[in-house]
């Protein structure tokens, strides 16, 4: 029996599938489709079997090849997990990272401390991405990804980095004007703000435990939370935001509380990654550099 020696193949091999295909496989692997493609061929005619059928939406597997993945992926992560435990720190902390992040968020805090990650770790190569849309990150090649909201069971492996407390606000001037919201339900009639203008819900929670849910109807949408900011100065409607993003317009009196009383359920905030990357210890040690960053910070108060 010929022995087997082309893993290299079988770990790219694995690499398509996961992504999906030659061209997501391209951005998170930095190998070209041309190479992919041709590498994949190779381990198929060593093989002397059809691992995959190539389509225009990406590649499917055909009987063979999912046995082939099925029972050689999580051997892979085995060995990937083996050689990460026993790497030093220069070696395990050192390449390139994508991350795509919330604008916001990145700006105020994430990107401070990627800098002095960077700063302390000089071998890493950062590559950051701002996007307020939820990118997929297998297809488009993510190494990390911060999403902020609820974040669905994906396969993904994920770590929740904090929950940020918000806060229900408008201008005195809007207020004097809608002097009759005097009750969450109230902000079903008036003009509200908020990052897109379907499925908007507020959970709110009054101070003696009682909880209720609106959907406030939303007359000005932006889907960075600064311009919100300046919507809600200006005296466009009431703003549902995090407590750090208006700090100093409620210090300085240019937004004011709306139903004090009542306080928004804060929003999550989630680092996702793929379980089986051999950069799981860089990753790992970023994301404890976002959780840090935001407990000495003001952003969960």
């Amino acid at each position: 029996m010929k022995t087997f020696g082309d893993f290299d193949g079988l770990a790219l091999f694995i690499r398509i599938v996961q992504a999906g295909g030659f061209g997501a496989a391209e951005r998170a692997t930095g190998i070209s489709k041309a190479t992919l493609s041709r590498r994949l061929s190779a381990l198929e005619d060593a093989l002397n079997v059809r691992l995959v059928r190539r389509t225009k939406k990406g590649v499917v597997l055909t009987d063979n090849g999912q046995q082939l993945y099925d029972r050689s992926r999580d051997a892979f992560l085995l060995a990937e997990e083996a050689v990460a435990g026993v790497q030093d720190e220069k070696v395990a902390l050192s390449g390139t990272v994508r991350l795509s992040l919330p604008p916001d968020m990145a700006t105020e805090v994430l990107a401070p401390a990627l800098i002095r990650f960077k700063t302390r770790f000089p071998d890493v190569v950062i590559e950051m991405t701002l996007a307020d849309r939820r990118v997929s990150l297998i297809e488009e090649g993510y190494d990390l990804v911060v999403r902020m909201g609820s974040v669905a069971d994906s396969g993904l492996a994920f770590k929740k980095i904090a929950a940020v407390p918000r806060t229900l606000v408008a201008s005195p001037g809007y207020l004097a004007t809608h002097s009759e919201i005097k009750e969450p339900d109230h902000l079903k009639d008036v003009p509200a703000l908020a990052i897109r203008r379907d499925l908007v819900e507020w959970d709110l929670r009054h101070r003696d435990g009682l909880t209720t849910t609106v959907t406030p109807r939303i007359g000005f949408a932006a889907n960075r939370q600064t311009i919100l900011v300046e919507a809600a100065i200006a005296g466009l409607g009431v703003v549902n935001l995090p407590n750090f993003m208006i700090e100093s317009a409620l210090k300085s009196g240019a937004l004011v509380r709306v139903l004090p009383d009542w306080e928004p359920s804060p929003v999550e905030m989630t680092a996702l990654w793929q379980k089986d990357r051999i950069t799981g210890r860089l990753i790992k040690a970023i994301v404890a550099e976002f959780a840090e960053a935001l407990r000495d910070g003001q952003f969960l108060k």
